[in-house]
């Protein structure tokens, strides 16, 4: 054989590669050799080593190999620019994507981390919180377990209508008018929370920073003693009631099989406040 020829296994070592990888792009007309025996053995022209040196270029940078066909078949630098610059679009996009993924990882895991560490039932503590928003939605009526799946349900499939994006934590809101009269869930409801950079309209409700007077409880949002208990402690602490109070679950339904002592959630009641 000249010394200009490469066997199929020389070629796949020199760009380390398989020999089943070039039978493949052979098979599919996207690099082919220039002699093939009778005996089936592919030998390729030293030439052609710059060829596969720019598919594995490409390739290495996530562009398949249909696009490389194609474009191996009317090559030019516009072309490749094309090429490239279609590929870059598609890489940003997939970090954009990452990047939402990885803020979901990271309130999932702060809120499993608080539900590991926190001790319930607990006295009510402050705590300073940092702005957020949601989008909220009235509980349906009778209020119970059901229903409150379902009222949650209508708020996600807004989220999903609007192209908005949830941050993995949802909860309930009792709203401050409420909470001061006693009759708690009246115009309560469910709520899943969204980026404060998110633009929803009416649909968002601004949850502001500030101290927050927090206690952890076992309950539904609809068992109104914890919130009894808040709001006699924030009472007696001479503390004044200052916007709605929010309750976080951390572990909802899908845990009770886990744990078959406790059917309820665990939640954070916060209660923003200041003091009189």
């Amino acid at each position: 054989m000249s010394d200009y020829m490469l066997s199929i296994g020389e070629m796949a070592k020199l760009h380390g590669i398989s020999r089943q990888t070039l039978i493949y792009y052979d098979n599919i007309g996207l690099f082919r050799p220039v002699r093939t025996t009778e005996n089936g053995y592919r030998f390729y022209d030293k030439q052609q080593i710059p060829y596969l040196r720019e598919i594995r270029f490409l390739k290495s940078l996530g562009i398949n190999l249909k696009d490389i066909h194609l474009h191996f078949n009317e090559r030019s630098p516009q072309n490749e620019l094309c090429l490239l610059e279609n590929q870059r679009q598609h890489i940003l996009r997939q970090i954009s994507r990452l990047n939402t993924m990885c803020q979901y990882l990271t309130q999932r895991v702060d809120i499993y981390k608080e539900a590991i560490s926190a001790k319930c039932p607990s006295e009510p503590f402050l705590r300073a919180i940092e702005a957020r928003q949601a989008v909220f939605g009235e509980y349906i009526r009778p209020i119970n377990k059901k229903n409150l799946h379902t009222t949650l349900m209508n708020v996600w499939k807004r989220l999903f209508e609007k192209k908005m994006t949830p941050l993995c934590g949802f909860g309930s809101i009792i709203k401050k008018e409420a909470a001061e009269s006693g009759d708690f869930l009246e115009g309560a409801g469910s709520c899943v929370f969204v980026p404060v950079w998110e633009e929803g309209g009416k649909d968002i409700i601004e949850i502001p920073a500030g101290e927050y007077l927090c206690m952890y409880k076992y309950g539904m949002p609809y068992d109104t003693e914890h919130i009894a208990k808040l709001m006699a402690c924030l009472k007696e602490k001479s503390y004044y009631l200052c916007g709605d109070i929010i309750d976080v679950c951390l572990l909802d339904t899908t845990f009770y099989r886990r744990n078959t002592k406790v059917e309820v959630d665990l939640c954070v009641l916060q209660a923003p406040v200041k003091k009189n």
